[in-house]
């Protein structure tokens, strides 16, 4: 059976030649002019989440996935008003401190209480996946949770519950 361009147009509606070649023209001009902008500039955001990123892997002593740090970013700014305040002044402790790695930070003395629950925010909610208390915790991730990481292909990631209703009652359900 051959090909019949017109079969692709509403019916009273007609496919031209000149129609179809306008469309690719402009198409063609369109890519042409993105190529030329090149890319577009990066936003304030992507570099909070690059720089959160950056201080997670100092944190953490792995290499994180950046879209994972905007999901985890968004959830602690949610809980904590302050919280881009605290993460500046925990990576300008890092820097001044010139210390290797997280070990290094630990062994700093006189660190400000408030520095180091945020450092610890970060790390837990990387390793357990999570951000926030019981009542409003978050899930972020959980195949992707650092906790796993250690025995990544020695293990499978549990992807089961223990056993019925090992979960608790469902909500609004009376026991």
């Amino acid at each position: 059976m051959p090909f019949n361009p017109s079969s692709l147009t509403a019916p009273g509606h007609h496919l031209s030649r000149r129609s179809l070649l306008r469309a690719s023209v402009a198409i063609a001009g369109l890519a042409l002019i993105a190529d030329i902008a090149g890319p577009l500039p990066t936003t304030a955001a992507d570099d909070a989440v690059t720089s959160f990123t950056q201080l997670s892997e100092f944190l953490t002593g792995y290499s994180l996935d950046p879209v994972l740090g905007g999901r985890f970013l968004t959830a602690l700014r949610k809980r904590d008003a302050g919280l881009d305040a605290s993460l500046a002044a925990l990576s300008d402790l890092i820097r001044k401190s010139a210390v290797p790695n997280m070990d290094g930070f630990l062994a700093l003395t006189d660190t400000d209480p408030a520095l180091m629950e945020t450092a610890t925010k970060v790390v837990s909610a990387w390793y357990l996946g999570v951000v926030g208390e019981p009542e409003d915790r978050e899930l972020i991730t959980y195949a992707d949770s650092l906790m796993y990481r250690p025995t990544k292909g020695l293990l499978p990631i549990p992807t089961y519950g223990p056993g019925p209703n090992a979960w608790g009652p469902k909500p609004g359900s009376k026991i």
